[in-house]
């Protein structure tokens, strides 16, 4: 009994491993690449979020990365996927405040709020409490993405070149001076 009980601990201590805010996993590809890797033809997704401020942010899948409408050739993208009630989404919230103000000529940050019943009011308030000088997207079309980018665990960023192609995904609390190495990357190709 005692080998059992033993055995289970070892288990379960093995799948939490995973769970740590402050990892970082360098993953080459979207959702997308697993179905081309089992033979499918990759199917293009497009996208429409509405951010807080009723703007539309437009896009969609490509088997390397996002086509943004309003950003390709200008801006480097993350997209931030989060929620209010997640610890390490909050604490990262002053980081990409930072990064936002430093690269906005050639970079921008769409949160994207997931798994969240919160009213627009609600984050309009989120977003003054915590001065967030990025959009914030909210909707049914924000499932959509994460389900596109086949995220697990909050907070998710991705981050995309000027031209759209996936560079790095982030898991968890990323660290400032991790971020800006591939901002920096993402910005020059």
């Amino acid at each position: 009994m005692k080998k059992v009980i033993i055995s289970a601990l070892a288990i379960l201590s093995l799948l939490f491993i995973g769970c740590d805010s402050s990892s970082s996993i360098d993953s080459k590809a979207l959702a997308k690449k697993k179905i081309e890797e089992d033979n499918k033809e990759f199917i293009s997704q497009s996208f429409v979020l509405l951010t807080t401020d009723e703007k539309f942010i437009s896009f969609k899948s490509t088997e390397s990365g996002l086509d943004f409408d309003e950003f390709k050739g200008n801006k480097a993208v993350i997209i931030d996927v989060f929620a209010t009630w997640c610890p390490p989404c909050i604490e990262s919230i002053p980081k990409l405040r930072e990064i936002k103000e430093k690269y906005k000529d050639d970079l921008e940050i769409v949160s994207v709020l997931f798994q969240d019943e919160k009213t627009v009011e609600e984050i309009k308030e989120f977003i003054k409490e915590y001065q967030i000088n990025y959009p914030i997207t909210m909707g049914e079309e924000n499932d959509k993405l994460a389900q596109e980018l086949n995220v697990r665990k909050i907070p998710e960023m991705f981050l995309f070149s000027k031209d759209g192609k996936f560079i790095h995904k982030f898991i968890g609390n990323a660290p400032k001076e991790e971020l800006e190495k591939y901002i920096k990357f993402a910005i020059e190709n």
